[in-house]
Parts: structure tokens; sequence; C-alpha cells
């Protein structure tokens, strides 16, 4: 297992930048993927995502509104360069406020939540069936919120189904779906015992734990799909956004920008 990971209060810092420069919205909900997403990425072939091959592993956000925390990780393992990056939610920029696959190393389009896991399936179905000599994996990255779709799990009932062990699903289980708890919306519990329902090895581990993500991916099963559900505090690292709904939407000001950078900056 890797052990030389990125420094996440750096990528935390780029996305705090970002959207402050960029005026946008959502800290709350890419704040709380950063070490998801480091994780991932960590494993990976990054080579492989850099020139597009055929046979690389993928990685599809299907909570498209993290576009800044994934725009940050992609810039910090060298996919995305800088002078992209800088670009964030700025007029005529590629990188808007939703994940777009018109940007390198983005495997979808994603905004309309739950369509991006039913998309990472059919990419894992259609990799098993190339036969590559090395098992290219699917990613997909969902909020908790997210999995109150119904598509999403007509697309895990067929994953283990089919056995997909090439197919891992990471749940942002930050508790806060959108302006209110997740769970008063719809119950997700209990969360582990659905998937495993559906053939699915299923985990829950630290979503802020590196190791305990990394971990979990290398050790799946043979012969089944993998569900990682990721505790989460939403606005992490920036303590006045920390499991406060309104960061959802909300913009930085002047005074809280400078707030949130000094935390950081000290963490």
């Amino acid at each position: 297992m890797k052990n030389n990971y990125l420094n996440t209060s750096d990528i935390r810092l780029k996305i705090l930048k970002l959207l402050f420069k960029s005026k946008a919205s959502h800290l709350g909900s890419n704040m709380s993927v950063v070490e998801i997403l480091t994780a991932i990425y960590s494993l990976l072939d990054v080579e492989k995502i850099k020139i597009n091959s055929s046979d690389r592993s993928r990685v599809y956000i299907s909570k498209g509104h993290c576009a800044c925390a994934t725009y940050s990780v992609l810039n910090s393992f060298g996919i995305i360069d800088d002078a992209t990056l800088s670009t964030y939610h700025s007029n005529n920029s590629l990188l808007a406020g939703h994940v777009s696959h018109s940007v390198k190393g983005v495997e979808h389009s994603t905004g309309a939540l739950g369509h991006g896991v039913s998309v990472a399936l059919g990419t894992a179905i259609g990799l098993k069936s190339k036969k590559y000599d090395k098992n290219p994996l699917v990613f997909t990255l969902c909020g908790d919120g997210e999995i109150q779709e119904g598509s999403v799990w007509e697309a895990f009932m067929l994953a283990g189904h089919l056995k997909l062990n090439n197919f891992i699903v990471l749940i942002d289980y930050n508790k806060i779906s959108s302006i209110t708890d997740t769970n008063k919306v719809v119950n997700l519990e209990p969360l582990d015992k659905k998937f495993s329902s559906f053939g699915f090895k299923c985990v829950e581990v630290d979503g802020h734990n590196i190791d305990s993500i990394s971990k979990e991916i290398i050790n799946r099963d043979s012969d089944k799909p993998l569900s990682i559900i990721c505790h989460t505090t939403k606005g992490k690292g920036v303590s006045f956004a920390e499991n406060d709904p309104i960061w959802h939407y909300r913009t930085l000001t002047d005074e809280l920008y400078q707030q949130a950078l000094d935390e950081l900056k000290n963490n």
C-alpha cells in the first residue's frame, strides 16, 4: 500500500482559494471528499489516466457538485495543470461548478444526481468484457443524499447479481442532504445491510482516513462489488462550515475567507 499521500491540507487550501476567487458555493460538499479522492487516485496508475489508455481504471464523480475538490485533486496528481485549475468557475472555462467530461481526467459529466452510478456500472461491465490482463477498476463517488434516488439501487442490484469485483462504490456519508439531515429526508439505515443484501461486500470507515479507505480497496473480495461507507464531516477543516447545511449554498465573505485560510494554514 502506498503511504506517501499528498498533503490534504494543501488540497483544501486550493479548494478554498478557488471557491473564494470564483464566488462559488458547495464549500461543505467539496471539503468532505478530499481524503476519499486522494485515496482513490493514490492507488491508480495516473499515467494511464493522463494518456487516456483504454485499460485505465475509471473514476466517476456521481456527486458532481464536488467539482472543485475533484479538479484540485486532479491538479495535485498532475492530471490538470495549474493554469487550467485557476480558471475554475470563470467565464468561458471548462471547469464549471459540476464536473464535465470536457476536462482532462473526468470520465462523465454529472450534476443530475443518481446518473453517474449507472454509467459507472456500464463501464465496469464493458471493461470486464475486454478481458484485459490487469483488471481495471471502476470507482463511483456518491453523496449520501444521492443514494435516495431509485436508479442507484437498480444499478446496485445488477452489480451484485453480476458479481462485479471491479465495481467500487464510495459513499460520502456526511449526514447532510442539501439543507437538512440526510436521514430526516429518507432514512438510509441500516445502510450496510442494504448493500450486503444486494450482494456487495460493504464496509464502514472514517472517510478522512486515507489508509483505512485504501486498505479496504486493496482487500476487496474477488467475487463481489465493494461498497465503502465513508463517514465524513461536511465542511471538514473549516470550523464555521462543519456540519452546517447552509454551506451547501453559501459563498465566502472576505472575513470568513480569511478565517478559513488561517485555520487551514495552521492545521
